[in-house]
């Protein structure tokens, strides 16, 4: 029986597995308003303050930059599937703990097959690390493109670093380029 993502997303909606993210969240964050499968996939670290509030990933300004970037090669929000490495925002947005990213591995990979995604853009070395099963991190393995069980996925800087680094026309030149590699491979 094949389930879609509505479904998987009803089954994580009550997830108690980590203890620690279940005292401090108002919600679960799955995804994207949108069900659909996409031709994008797009992985993050975990839900922030305002995604926690909303239900909804990255909506607030990393958002915003990551919404500008799709636009500049044709594609809406609307038309990708975003989702985090977990579901649940860890207090103080601190970093996911090994732990928590074990026991949303499984909702990960299933997430990852209903979507059955042209290409995974993985932001920032959590979901970078994770999906390519490496310690390596995210500014070595950065803009280049990897195949992993028949996925093509291009890790990036997690649109944050911009907004850490004053919008640095270095970094807005990485994402530009990083995203042109997007519409080459969909």
């Amino acid at each position: 029986m094949s389930i879609s993502l509505k479904i998987l997303k009803k089954k994580y909606s009550g997830c108690r597995q980590c203890q620690e993210l279940v005292k401090n969240r108002s919600s679960v964050v799955f995804g994207s308003k949108h069900m659909n499968a996409s031709k994008v996939l797009i992985i993050g670290e975990a839900p922030g303050k305002k995604e926690d509030e909303l239900e909804v990933p990255f909506v607030g300004r990393s958002g915003e930059i990551l919404n500008g970037f799709l636009e500049e090669i044709g594609l809406s929000r609307d038309e990708v599937f975003i989702t985090n490495t977990i579901l649940c925002r860890p207090p103080k947005n601190r970093n996911p703990k090994i732990q928590e990213l074990k026991n949303c591995k499984t909702r990960l990979n299933e997430c990852i097959k209903l979507v059955d995604p042209e290409v995974i853009i993985t932001l920032g070395n959590f979901s970078t690390q994770y999906l390519l099963n490496t310690k390596e991190g995210i500014t070595m393995l950065r803009g280049k493109i990897y195949e992993k069980e028949g996925y093509k996925i291009l890790p990036m800087l997690h649109p944050a670093n911009l907004l850490y680094n004053g919008m640095s026309k270095k970094l807005v030149k990485q994402f530009r380029s990083d995203f042109k590699k997007v519409k080459q491979l969909i």
